[in-house]
Order: structure tokens, then sequence, then C-alpha cells
């Protein structure tokens, strides 16, 4: 299991604040951004993202970067994205199975690659009745209710990776929600771990970074 770390900021400059201290350890992040619409809470827009990019961009050679769009309108949001894409490298775009995007469109129209959230009321069998598995570069589950950092984990929503698994998906999953020391020992303890996991409030609001940061680098290296 690789870390990506999951920064879920509500602005810009704690946003990159959170990026240059956790970039000594850890090469990629991905990115929350929040409407207030889908979830409750409103993070950090692209347009301000951008905004500070063009002044001062650190990142375009050294780091690589996710977008979890937790966001009603995403087709707006990609554009907004794709427009980034000349400042910083941009691996993945990510966005909820629970709106039924046209899954098709979007990967036509866009040259960045688009996988699918489950949120933890989303089913396997519904992901099957509407996409086919072969197109869907990655998938994120959620493994808390969306919205804020600190939610509690919900250790049934694991079950559906080993539910993908089993119906063939072997494509890239991503696990965010909660993870930390006293989670991840659950997430081992299944037959089929995700290839991410994305801790959020583990690194960014801990007061013992290095000792959490030295725990998942040391899980990186046994797995």
């Amino acid at each position: 299991m690789q870390t990506v770390p999951s920064i879920l900021e509500k602005n810009s400059q704690d946003l990159f604040f959170q990026i240059n201290r956790l970039s000594k350890y850890f090469p990629r992040f991905q990115i929350d951004i929040a409407d207030g619409i889908l979830v409750p809470s409103k993070t950090v827009q692209i347009e301000e993202i951008k905004d500070s990019l063009n002044k001062d961009c650190l990142y375009k050679d050294s780091l690589l970067f996710d977008f979890h769009l937790m966001v009603k309108d995403y087709e707006v949001h990609i554009k907004k994205i794709a427009g980034l894409k000349k400042i910083i490298n941009i691996k993945n775009i990510f966005i909820h199975f629970n709106l039924f995007p046209n899954y098709q469109l979007l990967t036509a129209d866009y040259s960045l690659p688009i996988g699918l959230v489950f949120n933890p009321q989303d089913h396997v069998s519904d992901l099957t009745s509407h996409y086919a598995l072969d197109t869907i570069p990655y998938l994120q589950i959620m493994s808390v209710n969306l919205g804020f950092q600190g939610s509690p984990f919900l250790p049934e929503t694991l079950n559906k990776i080993e539910q993908l698994r089993d119906i063939g998906y072997r494509k890239e999953i991503f696990l965010d929600g909660a993870v930390n020391e006293k989670t991840i020992p659950v997430i081992l303890s299944k037959k089929y771990q995700p290839d991410f996991i994305c801790p959020g409030s583990y690194l960014t609001k801990t007061k013992t970074l290095e000792e959490n940061v030295k725990y998942l680098l040391k899980l990186e290296n046994s797995c």
C-alpha cells in the first residue's frame, strides 16, 4: 500500500502550508474540493489554487496531484482542473458515483483520467449495473461519511474491496477516510487491501507528524 495524503483545507494558504510540510516525505497528494452543496463543508476552490500557483509555483516537476471532487457540478470543476495542467502535474480526478455521471462522455471529452468514488451507502452491484468495470481506470472507497476530516471509520466499507476483486476488478483502488494507526491494522486484516491509502487529519492535524510519517513509510516498505 502506498500513501497519498488527503488535504482538505478552507483556503489556499493552509492548503500549501500542508503540502510544503508534507512534501519532504510524500511525492503525491490528493486535494479535496468541496462545494458546500454535495457535502456540508466548503473547501478552497480551484480558482484560488490557480491564483496561488501562478504567483509562486514550486511543484511543476517535483510533485504529483490528484483531485477529489466532492461537488455537484463536477464537469465545471474538471474544466478548471484541466487549466492547471500547465502549472502542476495532475494524475487523477475523482468524481462521485452517486451522481451517476455520463462516464463515457466525460472520458471522451477530457484528457485527464477520471475515476469514481464510492460513498459508504453505495453498493458494488449498483456500480456494475451502470458501468462496465473495465472502463473505470481506478476507484476510491470512502471509509467515512463525507464532508469533514475526523469522522469515524466505517470498517464495513472495506468489504467493497473484496467484492470488487472477486468480480474481477484489477485496477487501482484507493481508500480515503480515518486512515491512522488504529484503523490500518483493520485494513491489513482483510483478504484484499487497497493499493493506496489517503490519510488526512492523521498527517495534517497531528502533533506527532514525524512519528506518524515513520509509521506510514514503514508500512509502505513492508507491503
